[in-house]
């Protein structure tokens, strides 16, 4: 059995408390030799770690003599460029938490500091990209089995509430208090995984993510802040068979109720789908498959760190590079860039105190069905919002 991977956290509050519960449970593959974060004590997890080296960051930790093979970050959108480049430098495999980074020049930056490094592998956790379930229906895509795919399709009724934008200092905002770009919206953090996703499975090799030729999208926001909380997209992608491929995205943190998010991608030969179970189905030519559970929460993590632990320890290469998970902070930062974000009519938006308070924007959840079913756009249903 190989030895066990000794890997570094880094950033273990919020959603990287996810990666020490993991991490701790997989006894067998992974030793966590310490943790790179100056609020460690604030993390739901801290006690689960703390009689590790615990730093504030990783010059800190190397320069007391330790040593790590691979590192996890969830740190901060805005920090995983320097974050990422800093551990490479290092030398260490790195698993770095999705969104790629903030900016489209930070991403290119990672990419060539990344290929600067070629005996380093680099995964970037878009956590869809690592499931066994995902890697097969593309491997089937990219072999030409559901023949030509013709359109793909996501809504995510995820409400939020005002705590969600009030728990750190760059939620829905363009720039942090310290003055660094984070570009946070809907669309490039919490539903993330369904604009990168459609691209990745129509990339030309499992490596790899598609470029959008054309990007339309309608913004909308309840809540006061500088992005939006709404958002509509439509992109035409370019596949190899010769022709575009549509794809439509709905995605909202102030509708009325919430649901389990939903994709469907739709072939020449068949369909493929998840609704609320966090599985992938299909059906082929008629008849029925199941390529197995995705995993969206826990599972996913165990997915990216079994992946790193093959990728630093087995020569693997990582199905979800800084590449690949470029094309989808493209898209990101051309909407957030150039789509200006509408404010809802005020008569629409109201107050939902029943479990914790949140705004509600009445009738915009039959607007998302709608849209997501027509593959439209808001504008060409004429509706006012």
């Amino acid at each position: 059995m190989a030895d066990k991977l000794k890997l570094l956290l880094q950033g273990i509050g919020g959603y990287g408390a996810g990666y020490v519960m993991t991490a701790m449970g997989m006894e067998d593959e992974i030793e966590v030799v310490g943790i790179i974060d100056p609020y460690a004590e604030k993390s739901n997890a801290f006690d689960s770690v703390e009689d590790l080296p615990i730093f504030d960051t990783i010059d800190e930790y190397f320069a007391a003599g330790n040593t790590a093979e691979a590192i996890a970050i969830s740190t901060p959108i805005q920090l995983h460029c320097e974050h990422l480049c800093s551990s490479l430098n290092h030398g260490l495999h790195v698993l770095c938490e999705k969104p790629l980074c903030a900016s489209v020049e930070e991403g290119q930056k990672m990419l060539e500091v990344s290929r600067n490094h070629p005996e380093q592998k680099v995964l970037i956790g878009f956590q869809w990209s690592f499931s066994p379930a995902i890697l097969e229906a593309k491997k089937q895509i990219l072999a030409g089995v559901w023949g030509k795919p013709l359109s793909m399709k996501a809504i995510v009724r995820w409400p939020r509430a005002f705590s969600y934008y009030e728990r750190n200092d760059w939620a829905g905002r363009m720039k942090d208090s310290n003055g660094n770009f984070v570009g946070d919206s809907i669309i490039s953090n919490a539903t993330a995984h369904y604009l990168h996703n459609p691209l990745f499975m129509l990339g030309s090799s499992m490596e790899l993510a598609a470029e959008p030729s054309k990007i339309e999208a309608e913004c909308f926001k309840a809540y006061d802040i500088e992005t939006f909380d709404t958002a509509f997209v439509r992109l035409s992608v370019p596949i190899n068979q010769g022709s575009d491929t549509q794809v439509i995205i709905a995605v909202s943190h102030c509708c009325e109720e919430t649901a389990e998010p939903t994709i469907e991608y739709t072939f020449e030969q068949g369909r493929m789908w998840c609704s609320g179970d966090d599985r992938l189905h299909g059906k082929l030519n008629g008849e029925p498959k199941e390529f197995g559970i995705i995993g969206s929460n826990l599972e996913g993590y165990y997915n990216k760190l079994t992946w790193l632990c093959e990728c630093a320890q087995g020569g693997a290469e990582s199905p979800c590079t800084p590449e690949t998970a470029l094309p989808e902070l493209k898209a990101a930062n051309y909407i957030l860039n150039n789509i200006p974000a509408k404010r809802f009519d005020q008569n629409s938006i109201k107050v939902d105190a029943v479990k914790e308070k949140r705004l509600k924007v009445e009738g915009l959840d039959d607007v998302m069905i709608e849209c997501y079913n027509n593959m439209q756009l808001p504008s060409e249903i004429n509706v006012t919002m």
